[in-house]
């Protein structure tokens, strides 16, 4: 039979549908999946570090623990100098936590400078801080094994001082005070005491930052060390303390500019008495 035209276009266009799974869309080509990239490991390195009361004085048994990372759970204990370490895969993200019976448990992270990796506690003491704020009067007075050392005026000074916390650092309240002492003879510089408070106890730093008085013309003393003392009977109206240091006094031709020590090349005389049994006394006014 003879097919007219139209008959035989609609069959080659049902032809054509037919082999196109009946669709007149072009094809989409398949997208492929993104691959999965591993998450980036922590690279495993040893952690150093100790633990110490706000007063700066070591805390031996404190136990410190991984928080978070692969080498979460693990933790050790601080040997008799608050010190301690840990092996395993940290990095800065890596959080750490410090506890000890009767102390506020802190928590942190690690500083990481070069290739040290370290991290400090500070634990404060439960219950807080004694408030040693105020005005008084600081009585330096040198061992008395010191007297064939030293001149007899260099012996005792005595200074007025402000004690003020210090806003400079994120310390816990009442743990960490600036002493101002004041008077003419005094150099403006070296004329501050730092003082750390652990519940009822304190520890004077003049390990970093000397006093030095002009004690005459070309005359000078410096007084350096560290000291502690304990709040629990005194309290603040006076605090004595027991200062490990040195009573450092020279004589020189000119004006000294070193700094808080009497240098060799300047001085004309020079004694200097080290001991353990110093005294500082800050009586409140």
């Amino acid at each position: 039979m003879k097919m007219s035209p139209g008959v035989l276009l609609i069959g080659v266009l049902a032809h054509g549908l037919a082999g196109c799974g009946g669709s007149s869309l072009p094809s989409t080509p398949a997208v492929p999946s993104p691959v999965q990239q591993p998450a980036p490991q922590p690279t495993p390195f040893q952690v150093t570090g100790r633990v110490s009361d706000t007063a700066n004085r070591w805390l031996p048994g404190a136990s410190v623990e991984v928080l978070t990372g692969p080498q979460a759970g693990t933790s050790t204990t601080a040997d008799a100098a608050g010190a301690f370490s840990l092996s395993g895969a940290f990095d800065g993200t890596t959080r750490f936590r410090a506890t000890k019976e009767g102390y506020v448990t802190a928590t942190q992270g690690l500083t990481l400078i070069g290739t040290t990796k370290s991290i400090f506690f500070s634990l404060e003491v439960a219950g807080g801080s004694v408030n040693i704020a105020g005005n008084y009067t600081v009585t330096f007075m040198a061992d008395s094994a010191c007297a064939d050392q030293l001149p007899v005026d260099v012996r005792m000074r005595t200074y007025p001082a402000t004690i003020r916390p210090d806003s400079s650092t994120t310390r816990p309240a009442n743990t960490f005070f600036v002493a101002a002492l004041s008077g003419s003879s005094l150099d403006g510089y070296f004329s501050k005491m730092a003082i750390f408070v652990a519940g009822e106890d304190l520890v004077v730093d003049l390990s970093d930052n000397s006093i030095l008085e002009e004690v005459g013309e070309g005359r000078y003393l410096s007084i350096g060390g560290m000291g502690e003392a304990s709040l629990k009977t005194s309290g603040v109206g006076t605090i004595s303390v027991s200062l490990n240091g040195t009573f450092d006094y020279c004589v020189t031709e000119s004006e000294m500019k070193s700094g808080y020590s009497c240098p060799s090349d300047q001085a004309i005389a020079r004694a200097q008495c080290y001991s353990k049994n110093h005294r500082l006394v800050l009586t409140q006014r």
